[in-house]
């Protein structure tokens, strides 16, 4: 089941995000978002967060800023259930992101949900591209 995140979720998300990246909590303050503009969709199975796309929406568009989906739970289409969800769901006309280049699996995830690459940001991770990438809603 994909829903708008709560407070029972934050160690979930937290958690997960240590996953993808060392620094999550500190990066990201789930804790202190701004709702006005950022929201977080879980994804949740049994009672348990899995997976969550952190988004943000600035007027036509929205930005995806973070998916992640628990180790043991990838390569089961709920980044793909999530992506669509937010398609579906949001009240822009695009969806943007920025993805390190030599994601490959998440290129091809973003690939696959109708993204396509629209610029790079040379050198924007020390030596490697940000490659950014778009969809139409």
């Amino acid at each position: 089941m994909i829903r708008l995140y709560n407070s029972n979720d934050y160690n979930y998300i937290d958690s997960i995000g240590e996953q993808i990246k060392k620094d999550f909590n500190k990066v990201y303050d789930i804790k202190n978002l701004n709702n006005d503009y950022a929201n977080i969709y879980v994804y949740e199975s049994n009672n348990e967060v899995i997976g969550f796309l952190h988004f943000e929406n600035h007027f036509e568009i929205t930005d995806i800023i973070n998916i992640a989906v628990s180790l043991n739970n990838q390569n089961r289409g709920i980044g793909e259930e999530l992506i669509t969800h937010l398609i579906n769901n949001t009240s822009g006309n695009k969806i943007m992101l920025e993805v390190r280049e030599n994601n490959e699996k998440a290129i091809r995830l973003y690939t696959k949900c109708g993204f396509k690459e629209i610029n790079r940001r040379k050198n924007y991770y020390g030596n490697e591209d940000a490659i950014i990438m778009e969809r139409e809603v």
